[in-house]
């Protein structure tokens, strides 16, 4: 048993028996351990011992289950190293392996496999994975709609079809059945769910939507609208009382303010009474004003009530129905949903049988046969089967990890093989609901709060609840701030749950005081608002702007830049400060501090797919190595692109887009020129026959196009006679574009991707569909229904690295430094907007449709589950706010763009200046983003008074600030503060150039070329003329090769040489270190003011990289990289628009040019491809900077003849570069490392 030292609440938790436990669990609280000591105590129980066998401990995930299986296993293991002998332990070794420590998709499966027959499934089954689960449900769709169609009759389908289905085919609804579908699937009996919620349309002279669940909601709302709105008058009276001129003003509008306190009194009354009360209110006309009235006062108090006006106005417009309207159009309804839940059944049964046929099963089906197996039904009473009780009298406890997000069906599994349905309590639920995040995959947050809210805190009940909120994970100043943001916004209507003393978290991790009295660490949880100037567009008023969102993808590019530039500003600030490593965290390996490193950095943002790229882009500008994980821009990738053009010419040639596609990729890289010239042959064709026709041309594109066909011909041969999947790695051998793709920028994750695909392809043969063909429509299909596969992880967790990823990602996670980006960016709710909602408890909430008169709205029902799924959606976000702020240890920064600061102060000041420290909740249920909940919290602090100032809300009243121990430091940024720490534009920027480009040949000899033409023009001498030629070598040909007295390195003065006898193995020559410069040079991070840190860092990187040796990394003369970067034009090329370093290139040039003697009419045709790398150029307004380095030792005396020997190099790095880029060279430099000189050309 373990020596830790427990709390008395978790003391509890590990030793209650006897009774069904809550534990409740916050972030850090160490519920793992204690379940782990739990599970060991009871194995090791004096009194009555437990087999590990005989408990059933059920994760959220497979990793969770391994993790608790192995610190079981280490647990049992270390107790056994302190009584060897002990019999009971290593018996509970050895079935440690046979445990039941799993998630419940796992032991579902083992219940299945174990009572296979009770079920009429064949004992072979496998599961289906996502590829073939996807085919399965499109044929099933497909054909379940062909055959509603051929019925002709069925006109219930085809009013669905035209209320529904969309106005050019039917894929709407074909979508809205299959997510009805999946929804449906949460449910312990998904159809006998749907036909019930479609009769719920079916209403009768009895119905009476006024003591329904759909008019409570509703109801709940207009009473929280109405509580804004009032507290939006109450601003306005008081601000006029007293104000100089508008005694009439304040008059009208305190009578207006207390006859809306009396609507709001009597709110509570039916439907119909509610609907008379706030019908029967108007606002009459403002009275005039006297000349000297304080015009600013007049005109913010007219905009609160105008603001009230409106939400007042859309309350009118909820209830401005009947009841018997409300049942009109209810009964009008009916036989659309009565058709769109048959097409789900027909859709669910067909899909089934195609599952049997196959012998596959889907994950929903693991948990549904599981419950056919475990319990047993009289009506709706549900009893557990015979199976059930084998299953309850094996297990003597159910231990459930991660609680929270356990949904209807799991807990029907898991009640049933309990022994609570015999009266004896043996179930252990651990768990945080402030951590449900999962409501997307149908979690049920409500199944933990029922318990919560029910169970008793007494020791010896049989229902209990244990609070486990004392936090071992962060600092003080991180808990504080955290319980200080949910104290101001979490409550039962948005967060599910009021954040009491009960729930707030309590310090429990211990770090020690630092002695380096110069280093910093914890310190306030900063806040950096970022304006991005941008001029933002008055936005329309309807009834729908709540849920109307701008598209992840569409929102301001320039505003997340913005808000990556300053994070990695704030990055590079934490690592390094006047040249020294300055924010230290704690690390309990040595027990002491150390110096923060990328790798205990993590950025997180709501969702990464558009962001996070980037995000990545600016922190490598900003030389921080970065790693995002996605999980999404699989198929977008230029090598998934290409491939897939390439299989679908293969299957059909006929096809211009993929086709060109191929033709301008490095599979077949004809020349936009080539392209033109081809398609101007058979312009009124397609590409293919355009090809057709000009190979019969008898140029070198004829040529090319004959060779292409052929090539294609080739591949579409050997697409017959192969199996798909070899057919994919036939043709990344045969193209080499698998070897190419690892020489682009990113090569090892592209290579990555191609594997992927190549396993895509292993998984459809395993299906029943065969060739080419029928393989892109699955992708297709997968691309579609399954959004994106995600690229290739090739990330090690122990990589040096920034992480970025998704909230959702982090959870379970700890970092030291956590930042928290996109505090700005709106809350997703466009699936609100969909024309039928569903619901697990409203049911169905669909649009009113008449398609004889051709319009729709939103029925009373769907307004009453738009509501509902909105504030549980936004329960859900606060939640996963909040998992979000606790994953940080150490340090917490949260950073948000918005367009303008003043709004955002002006909106959030309203909402901050009520008493007491909770912000109202007609103002978080209206809020579009993080910032407009934490911000008006913040506002509110004791400490920020200068926040305030600048909010321009010193006005604010006392009892409105919070006297918080919690520190905070807030900052706003200006755009053009942030674009000046990178000294230039925006929208100028591009990435720095990426570090995986092709490396190239590292001695000045390497270039040479020993293979000469082996054929005979007629003339003896042109024999003997080289193909190729390096730069170096043409130099010496040319008579440019200067002593190699002159060409020592700069790492070893020239004088006292070491003897050639004396040398050892490891001396390098000049050359060599030379080289090693170069390499320096060459992945050196540019656009920040470099340091010694730098240099030795990038070193380190080489050396582990393998890129540099230990021996060549001694010989680096950091102070005159340093000197370098210092220099003027050291300054112009990290500071530059574009830079290229080590930029291979060839170029022809006349053999007479080379070889002097040769006669130039013979050999004037003659070319010679010459080869080079220049080592560095940039880019400027007015042109290009040529920039080469040399490490020769120089001194006054010698330095024209340096400039002499290098000046035909340097002439033809200029022609060649102007050559490559069509871009005027303005300028040609050799930066001299010995001295620090530079010679210009």
């Amino acid at each position: 048993m373990s020596s830790a030292k427990w709390t008395l609440e978790q003391k509890k938790a590990i030793e209650a028996r006897n009774s069904n436990l809550l534990i409740a669990a916050a972030a850090g609280a160490g519920k793992t351990a204690v379940l782990v000591e739990r599970i060991i105590q009871r194995i090791m129980d004096a009194d009555n011992p437990v087999d590990i066998d005989k408990l059933l401990v059920v994760t959220f995930t497979n990793a969770a289950a391994s993790e608790m299986r192995e610190r079981i296993g280490n647990a049992i293991s270390g107790v056994l190293e302190k009584q060897p002998d002990s019999q009971k332990l290593q018996r509970q070794m050895a079935l440690l392996s046979r445990a039941h420590i799993t998630t419940i998709h796992s032991f579902c499966l083992e219940v299945i496999r174990s009572n296979f027959h009770m079920l009429d499934l064949d004992p072979a089954f496998k599961i289906a994975d996502e590829t073939e689960s996807v085919l399965l449900k499109q044929e099933a769709m497909e054909e379940v709609f062909d055959e509603r169609y051929e019925e002709g009759l069925n006109e219930g389908f085809l009013n669905l079809v035209d209320s529904f289905g969309g106005n050019k085919s039917d894929n709407s609804l074909k979508e809205m059945v299959l997510k009805l579908y999946g929804f449906s699937q949460a449910m312990p009996y998904p159809e006998e769910w749907l036909y019930e919620v479609a009769e719920r349309f079916d209403v009768d002279g009895d119905f009476d939507f006024d003591s329904s669940i759909w008019a409570d909601i509703l109801r709940e709302d207009i009473k929280i609208e109405l509580s804004g709105i009032i507290s939006n008058m109450k601003k306005a009276a008081d601000m006029l009382d007293g104000a100089s001129g508008l005694e009439n003003y304040y008059e009208h509008i305190l009578n207006e303010y207390r006859a809306l306190q009396e609507i709001e009194n009597k709110s509570s009354g039916s439907w119909d009474e509610l609907r008379d009360i706030i019908n029967s209110f108007e606002f009459e006309r403002l009275p005039r004003v006297k000349k000297e009235a304080d015009k600013e006062v007049q005109e913010i108090a007219k905009d609160l009530r105008d603001s009230v006006k409106e939400a007042l106005r859309k309350s009118r417009d909820v209830l401005k129905l009947t009841l018997d309207e409300i049942k009109e159009q209810m009964k009008k309804m009916h036989p659309d949903m009565k058709a769109l839940v048959n097409t789900v059944v027909l859709f669910s049964q067909r899909y089934n049988l195609k599952k049997r046929e196959k012998g596959v099963i889907d994950f929903n089906d693991i948990e549904h046969y599981c419950i056919q197996i475990l319990t047993q039904r009289e009506g709706k009473i549900v009893t557990p089967s015979k199976a059930a009780v084998r299953y309850r009298d094996e297990f003597e406890e159910i231990l459930i990890d991660e609680y929270q997000d356990s949904n209807m069906v799991q807990e029907l599994i898991l009640t049933n093989i309990s022994k609570v349905p015999v009266g004896q309590y043996n179930i252990f639920m651990v768990g945080d609901v402030k951590q449900s995040i999962y409501r997307f995959r149908q979690a049920k947050p409500e199944l933990f709060l029922h318990k919560y809210n029910t169970y008793s805190d007494d020791d010896n009940g049989k229902k209990r609840r244990i609070l486990l909120y004392k936090n071992f994970r962060s600092r003080k100043e991180v808990i504080g701030g955290v319980n200080y943001v949910f104290k101001g916004l979490m409550s039962k209507t948005i967060g599910e749950l009021e954040y009491t003393d009960d729930e707030k978290l309590n310090p429990g991790a211990d770090y020690p005081e630092i002695e380096d009295e110069e280093a910093l660490c914890g310190g306030p949880i900063e806040l950096h608002i970022i304006e991005s100037d941008k001029v933002e567009e008055e936005e329309e008023e309807n009834e729908d702007e709540e849920v109307v969102e701008v598209d992840e993808e569409q929102e301001d590019i320039d505003s997340v830049r913005l808000e990556a530039m300053m994070v990695a500003e704030r990055i590079n600030n934490l690592l390094y400060r006047n040249g020294q490593k300055s924010f230290k965290v704690y690390d309990k390996n040595i027990n002491g501090y150390r110096p923060v490193e990328y790798r205990d950095i993590v950025i997180l943002m709501r969702a990464t797919s558009s962001f996070a790229p980037i995000f990545t882009e600016e922190l490598l500008n900003a030389g921080i190595p970065v790693f995002a994980d996605t999980g999404s821009g699989y198929f977008d990738t230029d090598e998934i692109q290409t491939v897939l053009s390439l299989l679908m010419i293969i299957d059909n040639p006929m096809q211009d887009v993929p086709l060109i596609s191929v033709l301008r990729s490095p599979i077949a890289p004809f020349s936009p020129e080539e392209l033109l010239d081809t398609r101007m042959a058979a312009a009124n064709k397609t590409f293919y026959e355009a090809i057709k026709e000009k190979t019969k041309a008898e140029d070198d594109l004829g040529k090319k196009c004959r060779e292409f066909l052929e090539f294609l011909e080739k591949l579409r041969d050997k697409a017959v006679n192969m199996p798909i999947s070899e057919f994919i790695w036939f043709l990344y051998n045969e193209t080499g574009y698998y070897a190419y793709a690892s020489a682009m920028p990113g090569g090892i994750q592209r290579q990555g991707n191609l594997r992927i695909l190549f396993e895509r392809a292993r998984e459809y043969e395993s299906t029943s569909l065969k060739g080419l063909f029928n393989f892109i429509n699955f992708i297709k299909k997968l691309q579609k229904s399954s959004g994106d596969m995600g690229s290739a992880k090739i990330l090690g967790e122990n990589e040096n690295v920034v992480r970025i990823m998704s909230i959702h990602k982090s959870k379970g996670l700890e970092f030291p430094v956590t930042i928290l980006s996109g505090l700005g960016r709106k809350f997703n709710m466009r699936d609100l907007n969909s024309p039928v909602l569903f619901h697990h408890e409203l049911g169905l909430g669909p649009d009113f449709v008449d398609n004889k008169m051709r319009y729709r709205y939103q029925t009373i029902i769907k307004q009453a589950l738009k509501k509902k799924i909105r504030f549980e959606s936004l329960s859900e976000e606060m939640r996963i706010l909040y998992v979000a702020l606790t994953r940080a240890r150490e340090k917490l920064i949260l950073t948000g763009t918005v367009n303008n600061v003043d709004k955002l102060c002006g909106y959030c000041g309203k909402a901050a200046d009520g008493l007491g420290i909770k912000i109202p909740e007609y103002h978080v249920i209206n809020s579009k983003n993080f910032l407009h909940w934490i911000f008006p919290v913040i506002l509110k602090h004791r400490s920020l008074n200068e926040l305030r100032e600048a909010a321009n809300l010193m006005d604010m009243p006392m009892e409105a600030i919070i006297d918080d121990p919690s520190l905070w430091e807030v900052k706003f940024h200006k755009m053009k503060d942030i674009l000046s720490c990178r000294n230039e534009k925006v929208e100028e920027e591009t990435a720095v150039m990426d570090e995986a480009e092709e490396e190239e040949e590292t001695s000045p000899l390497a270039h040479e070329v020993v293979r000469r033409l082996n054929w005979v023009y007629g003339y003896s001498y042109a024999s003997k003329l080289p193909a190729k030629l390096s730069v170096t070598e043409l130099k010496k040909r040319m008579g440019t090769n200067i002593d190699d007295e002159y060409t020592q390195s700069i790492f070893e003065e020239p004088i006292n040489k070491t003897p050639s006898f004396m040398k050892e193995k490891s001396d390098l020559s000049a050359s060599e270190r030379g080289t090693v410069m170069h390499s320096i040079m060459q992945h050196m991070d540019l656009g920040k003011i470099l340091k010694t840190q730098d240099v030795e860092a990038l070193i380190k990187e080489l050396v582990d990289s393998e890129l540099l040796t230990e021996v060549q990394a001694k010989t680096v003369n950091i102070k005159k990289v340093i000197e370098f970067f210092e220099s003027p034009i050291g300054k112009r090329l990290n500071f530059a628009k574009n830079v290229r370093r080590e930029m291979p290139f060839y170029m022809e040039i006349d053999s007479t040019e080379v070889f002097k003697g040769l006669p130039y009419d013979k050999y004037k045709d003659e070319k010679i491809l010459l080869q080079g790398i220049i080592d560095c150029y940039f880019e400027e307004e007015d042109g290009l900077v040529l920039l080469d380095y040399k490490t020769d030792y120089v001194n006054d005396d010698n330095l024209e003849l340096i400039k002499q020997k290098y000046k035909s190099q340097i002439e033809y790095y200029k022609n060649a570069l102007e050559q490559m880029t069509g871009k005027k060279v303005k300028e040609k430099y050799i930066y001299l490392f010995y001295n620090g000189q530079v010679l210009k050309y």
